[in-house]
């Protein structure tokens, strides 16, 4: 009899594994230029921007030369105890919380001394973009959420009681800090201090609010949740799309609209407009053979963070089929033979500069989540058939 031949998720996801766990999931990211230590003779907002995108784009590491040494990121963790969580690997996912748990965001700033950290998580690095600047280990709300959602997926399912501090936690710093109240709406602000609807940003840290009120039972997170969603709603266009954020940050990419749709699957209210985002996302945003697309305009960049969120959404949304061509898609062309996903594909040359943050957790996160899916999906199949065979 021949063997049947071996799942290329099943062996990606060992590869992917060997590679982090060989580093203790250390690493670099494409927006650590900063913490060079020639970033502090940089001085002005289009100096530090110029510095990060050169280092990031380099299709050469540059980061030995600049003094940038692998680190933990709390994000790329949370990914990776998610991920762990989903391949039923308790001990794993246990000791990456437990680390969450004891490495977490500074305290707000103005903060009296002595003040504990907040059940909020952060970069490991400056950050200086076109939309905003903060310091490293300053929390944000895109960091918390995923982090959340990490431990979300350890309390569903290997063990709610035991991660109930950390996720309330996160859902009280998020209201308490990081809601904004105006005058008929509310939503989630991306960093203290800083008022722009961000969709993304608001529609991920709605969905651990709702995640957790169902898992808790709290109508109250259940309610604020709902609230800050709105405005998100409210904000998609007539072709179904969502921009970045309000006003004028106003582009539509992959990897933000899947961040929103994936939100968007705790929210049943909102299923008609679900569908017609993914509907959209689906005909404008990747090619024919399921290849994802920076912007609806512009093939390029080929990023490993779309592929993967790609596959995350896809699952999300129920789509397997999809969430499976999209994944042996994102491993025949994307993973390196040593574990690690490859950063771009930028037409004439391919980056291949290793991430833990960006492409290989999310990679090992989207993957393990479609596996485990998938293994819902067979069991459910087979007590349907078993059902229908009974039935009178």
């Amino acid at each position: 009899m021949t063997a049947a031949p071996a799942d290329p998720l099943v062996e990606a996801v060992a590869r992917i594994r060997g590679w982090g766990e060989a580093r203790a999931w250390k690493g670099y990211d494409p927006y650590d230029g900063l913490n060079s230590p020639l970033a502090r003779l940089v001085p002005g907002v289009l100096p530090r921007r110029a510095l990060t995108q050169a280092v990031k784009l380099s299709p050469l590491n540059l980061r030995p030369l600049l003094g940038i040494r692998p680190a933990y990121n709390q994000k790329a963790i949370g990914l990776v105890a998610s991920a762990y969580a989903r391949l039923g690997e308790r001990e794993h996912a246990t000791r990456w919380l437990d680390w969450l748990c004891a490495n977490r965001a500074a305290a707000p700033a103005g903060a009296p001394a002595g003040t504990p950290a907040p059940w909020a998580w952060a970069y490991n690095f400056p950050v200086q973009t076109r939309v905003f600047a903060y310091p490293p280990n300053s929390a944000n709300t895109i960091a918390t959420s995923f982090v959340a959602h990490g431990f979300l997926d350890a309390a569903e399912h290997l063990d709610a009681a035991r991660w109930e501090e950390p996720i309330r936690g996160a859902c009280a710093f998020l209201v308490n800090h990081m809601l904004v109240r105006q005058p008929g709406r509310s939503f989630f602000r991306y960093i203290p201090g800083d008022d722009q609807l961000i969709h993304n940003a608001t529609a991920l840290a709605a969905a651990v609010l709702a995640r957790a009120a169902r898992l808790y039972d709290d109508d109250a997170l259940a309610g604020t949740a709902r609230e800050a969603l709105a405005p998100t709603l409210a904000a998609q266009r007539d072709d179904g799309t969502w921009p970045y954020a309000e006003g004028s940050h106003a582009w539509v990419d992959n990897f933000h609209t899947g961040y929103v749709l994936m939100a968007l699957t705790q929210f049943p209210e909102a299923a008609g407009q679900l569908a017609r985002g993914v509907a959209v996302w689906e005909r404008e945003l990747f090619l024919a053979d399921g290849t994802p697309k920076y912007y609806a305009d512009s093939t390029y960049p080929i990023d490993g963070h779309c592929y993967a969120q790609a596959v995350e959404t896809w699952v999300a949304v129920g789509k397997l089929a999809e969430a499976r061509r999209e994944a042996e898609l994102m491993v025949a062309r994307m993973l390196d033979p040593a574990g690690f996903l490859w950063f771009q594909q930028r037409g004439r040359f391919t980056n291949r500069v290793p991430f833990v943050r960006w492409t290989t957790a999310p990679a090992l996160q989207a993957i393990a989540g479609l596996l485990r899916a998938e293994r819902a999906a067979t069991v459910r199949a087979a007590v349907e058939a078993a059902a229908a065979e009974v039935a009178p």
